[in-house]
């Protein structure tokens, strides 16, 4: 027997805290009291019983809430807990209550941790678990527990006793050791507790406890007092078995003749499923009676629950379902099922992932930065408020005792959390591996989820033992054309929509049936369907989509879709390149977002074949949604590869790649990398003899050398030198695309010379320009680079000491830039701001703004959005201390992108 050793409570003037005995009471057969003897005549009594309960708990009890006839009481030792309701049943014992019977008060005792919240209420599962003891037993009774029986034991009251009830099992709790008070002059109540064990039933007996949960448990508890047949659906590893049986558990109370789980896992005939709730109701059938009329009979109008589990392979046996229902009016079922049973009345509830946090570092640098700081840098106090870690620790104690969410290892268990989606049994197999790798190992292996999380608990069923046996379990479910379909979606990367599936996939379920393919599909939850912003998805559990791409392998299938995949987001990227500045900006950056993961899966194709055309072509077009996205590492790692791999490409298509290379190498302020690449462009174009590109080359190579000269490279010389043949250079660009017609062009150039004015410390010539230019990006609606315009007037304003119009200029494109999701841009921004706030005389502003913007910097990789800000002759440091820029910059890197531009415009 466990000895619980008692830790004194904190005294004070408020509730105790620390060890504590927590006392529920309430008076059984309330309500039909009141309904019998009328309000009037009840609340009298209901006084009297307070009045003595009060009197009884008085010398040591905390009464912390009084509702209707409950008490909940807080004593600081379980021995005066004891002794309190002792007293108390006496009293009630002894009263002349004016009703037949008496006033009965049911009474539960349970010792745990005493912890208050915020508003100074008591939180924790202690205070639940006595709650429940209370639930569990009968008028006249008082029910303890082991802890309470350990630490009062010694010091009973005289005429007092304790009886050991045994094990029993409470609502929502492992199975609790109870013990009754046998009192003197009260008569005992020889009945045993209302525990789940009080009922017929055959709900197993938890091995391991139940993390997380609560609001789904909440939901469909809600879902079956509505409905009388709740279908719990999800891919295999979910969790809908665990759920369903702590809802029917939860549930019991409201079915005293019977809850019966039913396990049809064994059977693939559904003509079985009758017999197979028989046998498991304990009903004899015979050959003279079918077994669905058995069951009926048995059931009659009595209150039973069936919880019928893995429905998905007796899927016909659906009607059945519904002429139990029928048949038996006080009947309700649960069934746990992969695909839903599509039968009237039924409500199905979709299991979620347990709520896990973000993966960071698969966030794009807009979601990244957006999120709470708490989030971006996690630590142990918020990583561990999530369910699915609070999963992977509780899992991981049991195979490696001691283990615990730590500082060291909290992020790489928040990315193992996250990359499984919160699948419950997914995290527990990942958890079990803690026996032998860190968790740092784990998630470095879990590029191959099949294969790391390929053991687990042996007394599972087999098909819940690996991630592999679950899939395989839904995919052998599947008829032959939509196991092929299922096997050709896997080639779409984080997830893809309705559009590209019927491009990608036209042949592998039937062009018209696609949209019938994938209803399918999610119906036996193994494709799943989100909405955000008026645009349906669909995707694949990374351990489904591996298992679907191990079967397209074999089927020898994956080279030819793959290349339609890749054809596919070519022509996406594409059309997106050619309306990215434009009113349809932001549009095009977000879609491009969502479909990111299929450009890198085109690409990494691509170069690996290689296709050394789609390559380039996909690269090309997407270098300005990487440079505006915050992916300029990324960028230059995927074009240096195909630089650098020695392809033979017509001059066209190297056009393309080394500008954008010279692209991505002028953002990461690599001007002598830009320069390089920049002029070859001019050489490639000019033997095409493209007029509008060899402008565009001149254009971008004339920055190359702008950017030093801002950085006042080679002295006043340097300027004089370099300044009139840079000039002569924008003049040649100008020319041409005036000669052709391209506004686009013309506006840019003449914002490049504004440009080049302002460094050259002609900042009046310059403003001139770039108000031409700027008139001419609002004419043809390039709102990037009508923010680009917005941001030269800011750094001109400054330098002609006009701090207001600089603030006013740097919000307009501070807006601009933030509506389109460019952080690169939205970072340079906060930096003017931030400059513009030093004229302005805020210090804490400046501090603010310059923190969040050299945070932006460092996540982008945009080194040129810092230079230009650090370029206008204007410091931070020169107006702030050290100390008030390390604690405005604190607290301006705290913030959101959202939280920093709308401080940034207030």
């Amino acid at each position: 027997m466990t000895t619980y050793t008692e830790v004194p409570s904190v005294s004070g003037a408020g509730p105790p805290t620390g060890t504590v005995t927590f006392l529920f009471t309430d008076i059984e057969g309330s309500t039909r009291a009141v309904l019998a003897l009328g309000t009037a005549a009840w609340a009298p009594i209901l006084e009297r019983h307070r009045a003595l309960i009060r009197a009884a708990i008085a010398p040591s009890g905390t009464e912390i809430i009084t509702e209707g006839d409950s008490f909940f009481v807080v004593f600081r030792s379980a021995g005066d807990a004891v002794a309190a309701t002792v007293a108390a049943q006496r009293l009630l014992a002894a009263e002349p209550w004016p009703i037949e019977g008496g006033v009965k008060v049911r009474m539960g005792l349970h010792a745990g941790e005493g912890v208050l919240d915020a508003d100074g209420s008591y939180v924790g599962s202690d205070v639940h678990r006595a709650a429940r003891i209370a639930g569990a037993a009968h008028g006249g009774q008082v029910l303890l527990s082991e802890q309470v029986r350990s630490l009062a034991e010694a010091a009973l009251p005289e005429g007092v006793a304790m009886a050991d009830l045994g094990e029993h099992r409470l609502k929502d709790l492992q199975p609790q050791r109870l013990y009754a008070l046998r009192i003197e002059d009260v008569p005992f109540v020889d009945l045993p507790p209302k525990s789940l064990d009080a009922r017929p039933n055959n709900l197993p007996r938890k091995l391991t406890s139940f993390v997380g949960r609560e609001s789904e448990l909440g939901d469909v508890e809600a879902l079956l007092a509505g409905t009388r047949l709740l279908t719990l659906t999800g891919p295999g590893g979910t969790g809908k078995t665990r759920l369903a049986l702590e809802l029917a558990a939860s549930a019991a109370d409201g079915f005293p003749d019977g809850v019966w789980f039913v396990e049809l896992e064994p059977i693939r005939d559904p003509s079985l499923v009758a017999a197979t709730i028989a046998r498991t109701m304990g009903l004899v059938l015979t050959a003279k009676r079918p077994a669905r009329d058995v069951v009926v009979e048995a059931v009659g109008d009595r209150r039973v629950l069936f919880v019928l589990d893995n429905f998905e392979q007796v899927i016909a046996a659906a009607p059945l379902v519904a002429d139990f229902l029928g048949a038996a009016s006080n009947l309700r079922i649960i069934a746990t099922s992969r695909i839903a049973l599509r039968v009237s009345g039924e409500q199905e509830y979709e299991v979620p992932g347990l709520p896990a946090p973000p993966d960071i570092a698969r966030l794009s640098g807009l979601e990244r930065e957006n999120l709470p700081a708490e989030i971006r840098n996690p630590a142990v106090g918020s990583i561990g408020a999530f369910e699915a870690v609070r999963l992977f620790v509780d899992r991981a104690a049991s195979v490696r005792p001691g283990f615990a969410l730590t500082p060291d290892n909290a992020a790489a268990i928040a990315a193992i959390c996250a990359r499984l989606h919160g699948m419950p049994l997914a995290i527990e197999l990942a958890a079990v591996r803690v026996k032998l790798l860190s968790p740092a190992q784990i998630l470095g292996r879990l590029e191959e989820q099949l294969k790391v999380l390929a053991s687990g608990l042996r007394d599972l069923p087999p098909r819940q033992q690996t991630l592999r046996g679950a899939i395989a379990w839904s995919y052998d479910l599947l008829e032959r054309p939509l196991r092929r379909f299922l096997a050709a979606l896997s080639v779409f990367s984080g997830g893809w929509d309705l559009e590209a599936a019927e491009a990608v996939c036209p042949n592998s379920y039937g062009a018209a049936d696609v949209l019938e393919g994938l209803t399918l599909l999610v119906d036996h939850s193994l494709v799943r369907r989100h909405e955000a912003d008026g645009d349906v998805r669909f995707e694949m559990f990374p351990t489904i989509r591996e298992f679907a791409r191990e079967q397209a392998a074999l089927a020898g299938e994956d080279e030819a879709m793959l290349a339609r995949h890749a054809r596919y987001y070519l022509h996406l990227a594409e059309m997106a390149a050619k309306d990215l500045f434009g009113d349809r900006q932001r549009s095009w950056l977000d879609r491009l977002e969502r479909e990111h993961d299929n450009l890198r899966a085109a690409i990494a194709w691509a170069t690996r074949r290689p296709d050394p055309e789609t390559a380039v072509r996909l690269g090309f077009a997407a270098w300005r949604f990487w440079q505006m996205r915050g992916y300029l590492d990324e960028a230059w790692m995927r074009l240096e590869a195909m630089d650098t791999a020695g392809w033979p490409l017509a001059d066209e298509v190297r056009g393309r790649l080394v500008e954008a290379l010279g692209g991505i190498a002028y953002w990461r302020a690599d001007y002598d990398g830009a320069a390089r690449f920049y002029a070859e462009a001019v050489d490639l174009w000019r033997r095409v003899g493209d007029d509008n590109e060899v402008a565009n080359a001149i254009y971008n190579l004339s920055f190359t050398e702008i950017l030093p000269l801002m950085q006042g490279t080679g002295g006043a010389a340097s300027a004089r030198d370099r300044g009139p043949r840079l000039l002569a250079l924008c003049e040649e660009a100008l020319g041409l695309f005036r000669r052709h017609g391209n506004r686009v062009g013309e506006g840019n150039v003449t914002w490049g010379m504004g440009g080049l004015l302002y460094f050259l410390d002609r900042a009046v010539e310059g403003e001139k320009h770039i108000l031409e230019s700027l008139a001419i990006f609002r004419e043809v609606k390039d709102r990037r680079m009508e923010a680009w315009a917005l941001h030269m007037l800011v750094l001109i304003h400054l330098r002609l000491n006009r701090a207001e119009a600089a603030e006013a200029d740097g919000r307009a494109a501070l807006t601009l830039f933030h509506a389109a999701g460019d952080l690169s841009g939205v970072a340079m921004v906060l930096g003017d701001l931030a400059l513009t706030a030093t004229k302005l005389g805020d210090r804490r502003r400046a501090g603010r703004l310059n923190g969040v913007a050299e945070r932006l910097y460092s996540a982008t990789g945009a080194a040129l959005s810092a230079q230009v800000d650090r370029m206008t002759g204007l410091r931070i440091d020169a107006v702030l201390s050290p100390e008030e820029i390390a604690a405005f910059g604190a607290e301006g890197a705290r913030l959101s992108v959202d939280e920093a531009v709308r401080y940034a415009v207030s």
